[in-house]
């Protein structure tokens, strides 16, 4: 299976639609659509991780079966997936606001923080 295909798959048994994961990754729902249909066929690795986060699964998972993911090395791969779970609740969390609430958290933790 294709990376969109294991999106597409794992979305349905989330039970949630390509809109609203697409919101909850910050891309549009065009761009999510063209990547389940297979018509990006790069996706960073860190879209990736956000993708597998907020459907509560493994990066690993969503890249099983399909070669041209390669390019992502095993130390890049761990560093996605071995989240704690904790972590991963809280990213599922962050993931599923609105776009608007996601830059007013963005300014939270900002805030005050040296670069």
């Amino acid at each position: 299976m294709t990376v969109g295909e294991n999106i597409m798959r794992f979305r349905k048994k989330a039970g949630i639609t390509s809109r609203e994961l697409a919101a909850c990754v910050g891309v549009n729902p065009a761009t999510m659509s063209r990547y389940e249909h297979g018509q990006i066929s790069a996706i960073p690795p860190e879209m990736i991780g956000k993708i597998a986060g907020v459907l509560g699964i493994a990066a690993e998972q969503l890249t099983a079966g399909d070669s041209s993911y390669s390019y992502m090395i095993e130390p890049e791969k761990k560093k996605i997936s071995s989240r704690k779970k904790e972590e991963k609740e809280l990213l599922k969390g962050f993931y599923g606001l609105s776009p608007e609430l996601q830059d007013a958290v963005r300014r939270i933790c900002n805030t005050g923080l040296s670069k």
